[in-house]
């Protein structure tokens, strides 16, 4: 469909007593626990954030500035560094690494 669309539908969900009931599940699951630990793991678009929490339960968090087309922007320098280390024979000639 396309963004509007997605936008349109998270809203009708967030705004629905159904959907405003697995929120407050979410809410109640979280309020007065404490991180324990925070893991980081590539999730092939993204960098999800995994927060251990101190009853042992774990929770998957989401951070705009870790979608890949930030890193993109905000890294492109370090991720060609790193590219070619990976690809180390497609080094421009003369070129340090």
């Amino acid at each position: 469909m396309g963004d509007l669309s997605d936008l349109n539908d998270v809203a009708r969900v967030m705004r629905s007593c159904e959907g405003q009931a697995r929120l407050e599940g979410i809410r109640v699951s979280l309020v007065g626990r404490t991180v324990v630990d925070v893991e980081f793991t590539n999730e092939t678009h993204s960098i999800a954030i995994l927060l251990r929490l101190d009853d042992g339960d774990t929770f998957l968090a989401m951070d705009p500035s870790l979608d890949v087309d930030a890193l993109r922007d905000e890294f492109a320098d370090v991720i060609q560094r790193e590219y070619l280390v990976d690809y180390p024979e497609r080094r421009a000639d003369g070129e340090l690494g």
